[in-house]
C-alpha cells in the first residue's frame, strides 16, 4: 500500500512536470479513490504545491510558495533531511544557518552546546534556539520577509559580510548538476555571501527541488561540500551529481 505522504509527493512531481492532472486519471494512476486524491490535491493546495480546479490541478502561477505554506509541508521527510545535517555542526563552530524550512527542522533537533554560536537570518530559526545557554544564539538585522522568513536587505548582507563562519548551511529553492537557484533576487545574494564567508559549506534538498525552477543564480554545486538528499532520490540526479568535479559529499538521509 503506497503511503499518502509518498503518493502526495508524487502527485506533486506529475504537476510540476505536467502542468495539469486530473483526479480521475490520478485515481486510475495510484490505485485509489478519487476522493482520496481529492483529499490530497486538498492538502496540496494548502501547502501551496498546487492550485486545485474542477476536476484536478494545476501548476500554481506565481512562484515560491510562503514560508508559511512551506513550514507545514513535508515535515517527516524534512525531519529526515535535517538528520542527516546534525552530524556537520561541531562544539567551538560558529555556524551561519539560512532560513528556510528544512533548516527550521534541523534547528528543532540541535542540542545546546552543539556548537559555540549559531547566527541565522531566520526569526523562526532563532524562537526554535531561544533557550539555548551553552551556544549563543545571534539573529541577524535587516528587513522581514514573510514570503521569504528571512530578514533581507544591506543591513543583513554586511553582517553577513563581517562573519567568518566554520559552517554554513544554506537554502536551495532549485538545483540541477550546473547551479544552484534561489526564486528571490536579495535573498540569492545573501546565499552568495554566506557561501563565500565559510570554511565549509552545506545545503539539504527535497527530490522536488532537482530541476525545480529558480530563476536567481546563487552558486555552483562544487561550492558545496556537502549535501543532504533523500533517500530515494532518483538514480539520475545523483549520477548526475557524482560526475560533477568536486562536487559534494552526498549524505543519504535514512528512508520515511
Amino acid at each position: 500500500m503506497q503511503l499518502a505522504e509518498e503518493r502526495r509527493r508524487l502527485i506533486g512531481e506529475a504537476v510540476d512536470r505536467e502542468g495539469k492532472v486530473l483526479a480521475a486519471e490520478l485515481a486510475q494512476r495510484f490505485q485509489t479513490s478519487e476522493d482520496t486524491i481529492r483529499r490530497d490535491l486538498r492538502d496540496l493546495d494548502l501547502a501551496g504545491r498546487l492550485r486545485r480546479v474542477h476536476g484536478g490541478a494545476v501548476r500554481r502561477a506565481g512562484g515560491e510558495a510562503s514560508f508559511g505554506q512551506r513550514e507545514g509541508a513535508a515535515l517527516q521527510r524534512k525531519a529526515l533531511l535535517a538528520q542527516a545535517l546534525r552530524s556537520l555542526l561541531q562544539p567551538g563552530d560558529t555556524v551561519l544557518i539560512d532560513a528556510g524550512s528544512t533548516n527550521l527542522a534541523l534547528a528543532r533537533q540541535l542540542d545546546d552546546g552543539c556548537a559555540a554560536t549559531i547566527v541565522t537570518n531566520s526569526p523562526h530559526i532563532a524562537l526554535a534556539l531561544g533557550e539555548f545557554r551553552q551556544t549563543r544564539v545571534i539573529l541577524l538585522g535587516g528587513t522581514y520577509s514573510a514570503q521569504c522568513g528571512a530578514v533581507l536587505g544591506a543591513r543583513t548582507l554586511a553582517d553577513i559580510e563581517q562573519l567568518r563562519a566554520d559552517l554554513c548551511i544554506v537554502g536551495l529553492c532549485g538545483l540541477d548538476s550546473r547551479r544552484l537557484g534561489a526564486s528571490d533576487g536579495e535573498e540569492a545574494i545573501l546565499k552568495r555571501a554566506m557561501l563565500a564567508g565559510s570554511a565549509r559549506r552545506a545545503a539539504a534538498a527535497l527530490n522536488e527541488r532537482f530541476g525545480a525552477p529558480s530563476p536567481f543564480f546563487l552558486g555552483m554545486p562544487n561550492e558545496l561540500d556537502h549535501l543532504a538528499v533523500e533517500a530515494d532520490l532518483p538514480a539520475q540526479h545523483v549520477a548526475a551529481l557524482r560526475d560533477v568535479a568536486g562536487g559534494p559529499e552526498l549524505l543519504f538521509a535514512e528512508r520515511a
